[in-house]
């Protein structure tokens, strides 16, 4: 290598990095010409050093006897003593600390901390020591060396006198994780236990800042786990890693709704093979003062801080919904607006809410709870005023009190509903199923009710015993089971059924009386009434009543039945094409002209002259100006060249392009013309033309104007295109109010009528007053298309308004199995065939609307799918 050239050590280095590709990182590390063969044993060394002789003899690389060493049991590398015992620091750099002098300037200082940082791997709760030393460097402040900065220089100096050995982890054992928190910093220490001593492998500490500092102590345990995560990546990545922490963690990360950054956290660390455990003893003197001191710190005198939950619960028609407000003890507040996707009454609503806020404050860890609720019966219930005679609120009293009692100091109070309007708008809102709409609150969704709906519906029997078990026994027996409770409803239950013959019949109302079934006879009758001799796979309505019909009958009939039809394979794969749309409308609009063009084919049509049979057409999306070109062939070429002269030389660069999924603008030179002019292209989802629909809409304009315009042979349907063009550009579109020409040039354009029968404007036409008013005109056109604008604005919105109405929700997660619509294929569909075919499995979303499919055997399905063309396989 030249001397003297500023990158030569780069150089180098990318160069060693390329030759030992293969062995740096296994049993070579390499630094620019610093480097390391290690192996367990020697009968291994010697192998290793064959094999990097003979890649260094390969590329005629040679090394200086003198500074090459061998067989050595440890050794000096990049600044730290390497042995089988582990990783030490070099006594050099810890001299060089216990040798400085107290600072006396910021520049000092910074040094210190520079040293100090180098070895941060080695030393625990490095940044929470340190603290001091920041304090002195800040810009606004006069440096002054403090009785805290020279306690922590002593403490660091003693600390560095025996520093710890670094251990090396084995290949796939389990490391442990230990965290530690204060008011302005966190801390972790990653250990390993051999021969059942734990020794350290790395120390990680940060400094909080700004807001971080005000975390919850709950959060700030995560957040030290988080930063430890992205500290020691490739320890998370090689080795199942167990967080040993009193907090409780698992079940703040379990629950993805307690807040934005607690979701993305748990996100974060779902990639890696985290589990979380008590903290066990401390066996090793460094741990033991990392955790102990710390703990200590945190238990002194804590203040007590008081948590406020405000919330309300909304039932009708339309849906359900709970509200939460939270408001912390240092004045901050939450807003969670959840969607109950089941039935209630608003009594059920109002226990839902306080439930929901209740598991919001485990999941962070609060103590001490105040509730606050506008339902007077929920809060005496509680209180022990009023008696729960309905048997499910009373199940939802329980569950309460039970929730209650884990907290260290908790209550529920009522307030007046002027008391409690926050909670109660949010819980309208929830009431709407669309969860996906921007506001500053989070929208969660319960699917499940929060107590077990079978324990009111279906008796509590013994496991492996049928339903009916106790009341046969009451019936046949008179015995009645131990628990009062129990008992009572058996008793109250015994009057609607009686025992004949043998068999246990309940009294109907349509039939005199029904005979009972247990699970495994109830499955037969399902099975045979559904796809049997006589069945015709019928709904879930029709499928139950014929049951019932035939004198049948067991508690969860009306589940099971939906269950097993919607399981049916066969009535999966003929089920109904649904037309409703299964996400709300989602606009695509320009702020301005010539930014984004719509791009679609129409063809083919009978060949004209020159051989052409297709029809590229352009559509731009804020003025709606249309460019059409005919051509003999439809190659990526064509299209090319087609947007390169009709849209880029005539109009400049735009910014996205909008198309099909058609190979014209999939290919390689289309996408290589965008990409060079730095255009960006977007796709639709396969079949789904409604995502370019602006340019879909112009093709049909197109298309109804030639069939109306064409008179004798279909062949000259070229020659009136400029016609049916003209048309479009000066007629007024509905959206803005104005012509996509005036939107273009800033008045109308004159047409052939005004040329045989003069108008008002033609009329008073002169040359001289010409220039001056087309001046005008211009001055005016951006309030014409800013009015123009909100005219698109307000138009779009009344579309959604009327689209969004007939919305039925369809959403699926990565994992699970759809069926495919075959008409969206592009096959034929016959009379008799199935409508979807698969299964397939989700494998990735796009915002929730289109889908990226594998099948079964992990064959990945080009394209993207739009979620009006999937429906749930159920298995």
């Amino acid at each position: 290598m030249p001397f003297g050239l500023k990158n030569a050590g780069a150089e180098y280095q990318r160069m060693v990095n390329k030759l030992f590709q293969g062995e740096i990182g296994k049993i070579m590390e390499a630094y620019v010409d610093d480097m390391v063969i290690k192996s367990c044993s020697g009968e291994e060394h010697v192998q290793h050093l064959e094999r990097v002789f003979a890649k260094m003899k390969e590329v005629g690389m040679r090394l200086n006897p003198k500074n090459s060493f061998f067989c050595l049991g440890s050794g000096k590398f990049l600044g730290f003593i390497v042995s089988e015992r582990g990783i030490e620091v070099h006594p050099s750099k810890c001299q060089a600390i216990a040798n400085m002098e107290p600072p006396k300037t910021v520049k000092e200082v910074q040094e210190l901390t520079g040293r100090i940082a180098a070895l941060n791997r080695f030393i625990s709760k490095s940044a929470e020591v340190c603290q001091p030393f920041f304090q002195t460097m800040r810009k606004n402040k006069k440096f002054q060396w403090t009785v805290e900065c020279q306690d922590a220089f002593e403490k660091i100096k003693e600390y560095l006198a025996t520093p710890p050995t670094i251990s090396r982890p084995v290949k796939g054992e389990t490391l442990y994780l230990y965290v530690a928190t204060s008011e302005t910093a966190v801390s972790a220490a990653l250990i390993r236990i051999e021969e059942n001593q734990q020794k350290p492998v790395y120390f990680v500490s940060r400094i909080l800042r700004d807001a971080e500092i005000r975390y919850p102590p709950v959060e700030k345990v995560a957040f030290a786990v988080m930063i430890a995560s992205r500290k020691l990546k490739p320890y998370f990545q090689a080795h199942p890693i167990k967080v040993l922490t009193d907090m409780p963690l698992r079940k703040a990360l379990g629950q993805l709704d307690v807040a934005g950054r607690m979701l993305k956290w748990a996100v974060e660390l779902s990639e890696y093979d985290v589990s979380f455990e008590p903290r066990t003893a401390y066996k090793g003197q460094i741990l033991a003062d990392f955790i102990v001191e710390c703990t200590a710190r945190q238990t002194e005198d804590p203040k007590e801080e008081v948590w406020e939950v405000f919330v309300d619960g909304a039932a009708s028609e339309k849906g359900s919904g709970v509200g939460v407000e939270i408001k912390g003890p240092k004045g901050e507040k939450f807003h969670y607006a959840i969607h109950l996707t089941f039935e209630v009454s608003n009594n059920v609503a109002e226990y839902e809410a306080l439930l929901a806020g209740m598991r919001l404050m485990e999941a962070i860890g609060a103590r001490s709870v105040r509730f606050y609720m506008d339902s007077q019966l929920v809060v005496n219930q509680i209180k022990g005023e009023y008696a729960a005679i309905n048997e499910r609120l009373a199940l939802y009293l329980e569950k309460v009190k039970t929730v209650l009692a884990a907290f260290e100091s908790a209550s529920v109070e009522y307030v007046p509903r002027t008391q409690n309007e926050t909670a109660d708008a949010l819980s309208k809102i929830a009431k709407e199923s669309d969860l996906d709409r921007e506001k500053p609150i989070i929208m969660l969704e319960v699917p499940h009710p929060s107590i077990d709906v079978l324990a009111f519906e279906v008796y509590i029997v013994e496991a492996g015993k049928e339903w009916y078990a106790l009341l046969w026994n009451f019936l046949k027996e008179g015995k009645l089971p131990e628990d009062d409770k129990v008992a009572r409803k058996v008793k109250r239950w015994a009057l609607e059924f009686t025992i004949r013959d043998g068999l246990l019949l309940k009294k109907g109302y349509g039939i005199p009386w029904l005979t009972c079934v247990g699970r495994a006879k109830a499955d037969e009758i399902i099975a045979e009434v559904h796809e049997g001799i006589c069945g015709s796979h019928q709904g879930v309505t029709s499928l139950g009543r014929r049951i019932v019909r035939a004198g049948f009958y067991w508690p969860s009939l009306k589940k099971d039945v939906e269950t097993y039809v919607r399981r049916c394979e066969k009535c999966q794969f003929h089920a109904r094409i649904p037309r409703q749309p299964p996400h709300p409308m989602q606009s695509i609009s320009s702020s301005w002209p010539f930014d984004v063009w719509g791009l679609d084919l129409l063809g083919p049509f009978p060949q004209g002259q020159g051989n052409v049979k297709f029809l590229v057409v352009a559509v731009e999306y804020f003025t709606k100006w249309i460019e059409a070109k005919p051509l003999a062939t439809i190659t990526s070429q064509k299209i090319v060249d087609f947007a390169r002269h009709q849209i880029v030389y005539r109009y400049g660069i735009p910014h996205t392009f909008i198309s099909d999924n058609g190979t014209q603008f999939t290919g390689a030179p289309f996408q290589d013309f965008c990409k060079g002019l730095g255009i960006r292209s977007c796709t639709s989802s396969v079949c789904h033309p409604q995502s370019n629909g602006l340019a879909e809409v112009s093709n049909r304009t197109i298309l109804e104007g030639l069939k109306r315009k064409i008179e004798g042979s279909k062949n000259t349907w070229p020659e009136y295109l400029d016609e049916i063009l003209w048309a479009y550009r000066t007629t007024p579109r509905s959206s803005t109010g104005r012509s996509p020409f005036s939107m273009i040039y800033g008045m109308e354009a004159v047409t052939p009528m005004e040329a045989v029968h003069p108008t008002l404007r033609t009329k008073s036409y002169t040359w001289e007053k010409n220039g001056t008013r087309r001046e005008e005109d211009l001055e005016t056109i951006y309030e014409l298309r800013e009015e123009a604008r909100v005219k698109m604005e307000e138009y779009q919105r009344r579309m959604r308004k009327s689209f969004d109405r007939k919305v039925a929700p369809k959403h699926f997660q990565p994992g699970d199995w759809v069926l495919r619509k075959i008409e969206a294929t592009g096959k034929q569909v016959g009379k008799l065939d199935p409508a979807w075919e698969g299964p397939f499995e989700i494998i990735k979303s796009i915002e929730g609307r289109a889908y990226h499919l594998r099948d079964m055997r992990g064959k990945r399905i080009p394209n993207a799918w739009n979620a009006a063309h999937l429906r749930k396989f159920y298995t």
